[in-house]
C-alpha cells in the first residue's frame, strides 16, 4: 500500500482521536480503542514508511496518549505519597549515622552553653544580646516571662519565623559542602545559644519546689501509666518530667511554652545539620565511586532530607505564631502536646525507617546496585581523582587505628616538648591571623632560630618516624601490598628519611620554607619507596620530578581539603574551647597563657599527624601508579594469570 492511500484510509480515525484527546470529558473505552488502533498504525508505518512524516506524526500521537494515561494526576499524587512513606525513610536510614552525629554535636554544644552561663552569667548577653536579656528580665518582673511571643501579629510572626528558620536550616545544610565542618559549626552555634537561653530562665527566681496543679499531676501520672504498662523502663523519665513542671515557675513556664514549637523546630535544625554532614560525606568518603559521583549521590540524599524538614518548619512557625502565645492553656495539655511532637520525630526518623528498610524497595528506573568494595590495588594506573578516592578508602578503613595512633603520638611529642624546654608560654609563638596555620605547624618543627637544641630536632625526627609508620601501616593492612625488603633494612631507611624530614623543617625563613616545599614530596616518596619496594634514591628522584602532577597535585589537593579543619580550630569553635577552659580553671594570667599555648600545640600537631598520614597513604598509591606506568608489571601478571586460568580449565589444551 502506498503512503498516500494509507493516510487516506485512516485520516478520519486519527482526527477523531486527536479531538478525543483534547476533550475534558473523555470516554475511557473509546480512548482505549483508538489508542490500540493508533499503535497498530504506528507499527505499520515503522515497517513500511520508516523515513516518512506519517511515522513521526503517529509516534507523537501515541506519546500524548501514554502521557495522559500514565502520568496523570493520580500518578503524581502517588509519587508524592511514596516519597514520604518510602523514599525519604530509606534515605534517613542510610544517613542515620550522620543524623546521630549531628544530634550528639548539638547536645554537647548545649552543655557547653549551660556550663558557660553557670560559670559566667554575663555570657548570656554575649550570646543572646543585651537588649533581649533586658527585655526578658523586664517581662519576668512583670509576671509574664513569655510576653515576647505575644508582641507581634500572629500571621506576620508565623511567616517571619518560618522564613528565618528555613534560612538557618539551609545555611546549616549548605555549609556541609566543606567536608561537613560548616554544618558542625552551625550546630555548635545553635546548640550553645539554646543551652544559654534555657539556663537563663532556670537561673531566674527561686529554685524551690512549687505546688503542682492537680490537672498537671494527674495528666503526668496517666501518661506515665499508659506508656509504662508492662514495664518500668520509662518511670524515671516521667519522674523527671514531674519534677520539671513542679520546679521554679519561670523555668517551668519557659519549658512548657518554648518547646510547643521548639520540639519540631530544634529537631529540624538538627536534621538539617545531619543533611549537611551527609552532603559533605560524599567528598570525604566516596568509596568505589568517583568523587564527583559520590558527591552527587550524597547531595541527592542531603537534599531529600532537607525537603523532609520543610513541613516541620512550616508547622513549627505556625505553632510559634498562633499556639505558643496561649500561655493560659492547661499545663498538662501543653506537656502532652510537646511529648507527642517529640514522639512523632522519634517515630518518623528513628523507628519508621527501620520498618521501611525491612520490606522490599519498590522498583525505580535508574536504580543501580551498590558497588562491591574491597582493598584497592596499589599497582594500578590512576588519575588524580581516582587516587583521591583510593586514598580516602584506605584512610577510612584504617581511621580507628590512625586516630588512636595520632592521639598517642601527639601526647608524646607535646609532653616531651614542654617537659624539657623552657616555660611553655615562650616555647612556641603561634600567630593568630587567618591562613597562618601553615606557619603555626612550621613553628612546631623548627629547631634553629627558636632557642632549641639538637635534641629537639631528634624529637621532631622521631615524630616523623611515628607518622610514617602510622600511614604505612594503614597501607599495608588495607591494600594488597607486601614489603619486599627485610625488616631491619626497612626500619633503618625509614629512620634516615625521618631525620632528613626533620632537617628540612629545622631552619626558619621563607627561602628554607620554599626548599622544604620542593623536597617534601621527594622525601615522602623516598620513605614509602624504600620501605615497601626497596627502591633506590635515584629511581625515586626520577619518578618524583618527572611526574610533577602526581607529586604535587595530590599534595596540594589534600592541603585544600584540610584547610576547613584548621579553619574550625581558628574559628568560633576554637574560641569557645579556649574561653571555656579559661572560665573553668581560675588561675593567674601567666598560667592561662601557658595552658593556651600547650592546647594550641596539641591541636596543631594532631591535625598535622592526620594530614601527614593521609599524604603517606596517597603517595604510596601514587608511587604504585608510577611504577605501573613504567613497568606494567601488574598488567603482565594479570595477562599471564588469564592464560593460566584458561589452561587450568582445559580451554587451550583441547585439540
Amino acid at each position: 500500500m502506498r503512503e498516500t492511500e494509507f493516510i487516506k484510509r485512516n485520516k478520519d480515525k486519527w482526527e477523531r482521536y486527536e479531538e478525543s484527546l483534547k476533550r475534558s470529558d473523555q470516554d475511557p473505552d473509546l480512548l482505549n480503542q483508538l489508542y490500540v488502533h493508533t499503535t497498530d498504525d504506528l507499527s505499520i508505518s515503522r515497517t513500511f514508511y520508516p523515513n516518512r512524516s506519517v511515522r513521526v506524526y503517529l509516534n507523537g500521537l501515541a506519546q500524548r496518549t501514554f502521557l495522559q494515561l500514565y502520568r496523570g494526576r493520580r500518578g503524581e499524587v502517588r509519587q508524592f505519597y511514596t516519597f514520604w512513606t518510602d523514599e525519604l525513610p530509606r534515605v534517613v536510614h542510610g544517613a542515620r549515622r550522620y543524623l546521630f552525629a549531628a544530634l550528639l554535636t548539638f547536645v554537647l554544644a548545649m552543655l557547653i552553653g549551660v556550663v558557660s552561663y553557670r560559670i559566667d552569667p554575663a555570657f548570656a548577653e554575649t550570646i543572646l544580646g543585651p537588649d533581649y536579656v533586658a527585655m526578658t528580665e523586664a517581662n519576668i518582673e512583670a509576671g509574664d516571662p513569655m510576653a515576647v511571643y505575644k508582641s507581634r501579629d500572629r500571621l506576620d510572626m508565623s511567616l517571619h519565623i518560618t522564613l528565618n528558620n528555613l534560612l538557618v536550616a539551609l545555611l546549616t545544610f549548605v555549609a556541609g559542602i566543606f567536608g561537613g565542618v560548616g554544618s558542625v559549626m552551625m550546630l555548635v552555634r545553635n546548640g550553645v545559644m539554646l543551652g544559654v537561653f534555657q539556663y537563663f530562665f532556670y537561673a531566674q527566681g527561686d529554685y524551690g519546689t512549687l505546688a503542682v496543679a492537680p490537672a498537671t499531676e494527674w495528666g503526668l501520672r496517666a501518661v506515665s501509666w499508659v506508656l509504662t504498662a508492662g514495664g518500668e523502663g520509662l518511670q524515671p523519665v516521667f519522674a523527671a518530667l514531674l519534677y520539671v513542671v513542679s520546679d521554679t515557675g519561670v523555668f517551668r513556664e519557659s519549658l512548657l511554652t518554648i518547646w510547643i514549637h521548639g520540639a519540631l523546630e530544634i529537631s529540624s535544625i538538627v536534621i538539617a545539620g545531619g543533611a549537611g554532614l551527609t552532603l559533605g560525606s560524599g567528598l570525604l568518603f566516596p568509596g568505589t565511586y568517583t568523587r564527583l559521583q559520590a558527591f552527587a549521590r550524597s547531595a541527592r540524599a542531603g537534599v531529600k532530607i532537607m525537603l523532609g524538614t520543610v513541613p516541620l518548619f512550616v508547622l513549627a512557625g505556625f505553632l510559634e505564631g498562633f499556639v505558643t502565645r496561649q500561655t493560659d492553656l492547661p499545663e498538662s495539655l501543653r506537656l502532652v502536646f510537646i511529648l507527642l511532637c517529640f514522639g512523632f520525630i522519634v517515630w518518623y526518623y528513628v523507628i519508621y525507617p527501620r520498618v521501611v528498610v525491612r520490606r522490599p524497595a519498590p522498583f525505580r528506573a535508574g536504580r543501580r546496585p551498590a558497588p562491591v568494595t574491597g582493598p584497592p590495588e596499589v599497582l594500578r594506573i590512576r588519575s588524580l581523582g581516582e587516587q583521591l578516592t583510593a586514598t580516602f578508602a584506605v584512610y577510612r578503613r584504617g581511621l580507628p587505628r590512625i586516630l588512636g595512633g595520632a592521639l598517642l603520638l601527639t601526647l608524646a611529642f607535646c609532653g616531651l616538648s614542654f617537659a624539657f624546654g623552657p616555660d611553655p608560654v615562650y616555647r612556641y609563638h603561634f600567630v593568630a591571623y587567618i591562613a597562618g596555620d601553615v606557619e603555626n605547624v612550621y613553628e612546631l618543627m623548627t629547631s634553629y632560630g627558636r632557642s632549641r637544641s639538637l635534641s629537639y630536632t631528634a624529637l621532631v625526627a622521631l615524630g616523623f618516624y611515628g607518622m610514617l609508620h602510622l600511614g604505612l601501616g594503614a597501607v599495608l593492612r588495607h591494600t594488597d601490598l607486601v614489603p619486599t625488603a627485610r625488616s631491619w633494612e626497612r626500619e633503618g631507611r625509614l629512620l634516615a628519611v625521618s631525620g632528613l624530614l626533620a632537617l628540612t623543617f629545622a631552619f626558619g625563613g621563607v627561602t628554607v620554607a620554599f626548599v622544604t616545599f620542593l623536597t617534601f614530596p621527594f622525601l615522602l616518596m623516598l620513605g614509602v619507596g624504600t620501605y615497601i619496594w626497596g627502591l633506590s634514591v635515584p629511581v625515586v628522584f626520577r619518578k618524583v620530578y618527572t611526574n610533577l602532577g602526581h607529586s604535587y597535585g595530590f599534595l596540594l589537593v589534600l592541603v585544600v581539603i584540610g584547610l576547613p579543619l584548621t579553619f574550625l580550630l581558628d574559628s568560633v569553635l576554637g574560641g569557645y574551647l579556649f574561653e571555656f577552659l579559661d572560665w573553668v580553671i581560675y588561675t593567674d594570667g601567666g598560667t592561662i597563657d601557658a595552658r593556651n599555648v600547650m592546647l594550641q600545640a596539641f591541636c596543631y600537631y594532631f591535625l598535622f599527624v592526620l594530614a601527614f598520614t593521609a599524604w603517606v597513604v596517597g603517595f604510596a598509591l601514587s608511587l604504585g601508579s608510577l611504577l605501573e606506568i613504567d613497568t606494567a608489571g601488574h598488567l603482565k601478571e594479570q595477562i599471564a594469570a588469564v592464560g593460566r586460568r584458561a589452561q587450568l580449565r582445559g580451554l587451550e589444551r583441547e585439540e
